[in-house]
């Protein structure tokens, strides 16, 4: 495609609409278009960034961590990075049952799961700023509301979550 399109094209070509395309602008996700106003066009690279970001979005990666994994790629290295992770979700699991009997074949054959996505066209210090997994637990406040906490918890953080299920102990009671 060596031709250009205008940005209501490019929402149709991505499947993404205008007004996200605008904020991806506006947030240095995508580069500024040639020209300015309605005479404005838009690129390839500005179709498969557009691409690549859905599909990290799909892979639930915070758009934070897709802007610094944009940020040092150019049109080859995006064009790459999309093959790669388009490569990656034909292998992904169809359901939660296929991804479990996946993990648990990689277990029992001795693989170990990665604890954070791969970061493909990453320097490091991107990569250092994955975030790493964590465990949350949910409490049971009354029968229609429930607290989630991340764990581990630092104990300043533990004692108040100790005061505020005190709090919700007696603001509770009686009041079934």
């Amino acid at each position: 495609m060596n031709e250009t399109l205008d940005i209501n094209s490019l929402s149709r070509a991505a499947d993404v609409p205008v007004r996200t395309i605008r904020y991806y602008l506006a947030e240095g996700l995508l580069p500024s278009p040639n020209g300015r106003g309605p005479a404005s066009s838009y690129s390839r690279e500005h179709l498969d960034r557009l691409r690549l970001i859905r599909r990290l979005q799909d892979a639930h990666q915070p758009l934070a961590l897709i802007k610094s994994r944009l940020a040092g790629l150019d049109p080859a290295g995006v064009a790459r990075a999309l093959a790669e992770v388009e490569g990656e979700v034909r292998n992904e699991p169809r359901s939660a049952a296929d991804y479990v009997r996946r993990v648990m074949a990689r277990s029992s054959q001795g693989e170990t799961t990665p604890e954070t996505p791969p970061t493909h066209g990453t320097d490091e210090a991107a990569a250092s700023k994955t975030p790493t997994r964590s465990t949350w637990e949910r409490i049971t406040l009354h029968p229609d509301i429930e607290l989630h906490v991340r764990r581990p918890l630092a104990r300043a953080d533990q004692r108040r979550l100790d005061a505020l299920l005190e709090q919700a102990k007696r603001l509770f009671i009686g009041n079934d």
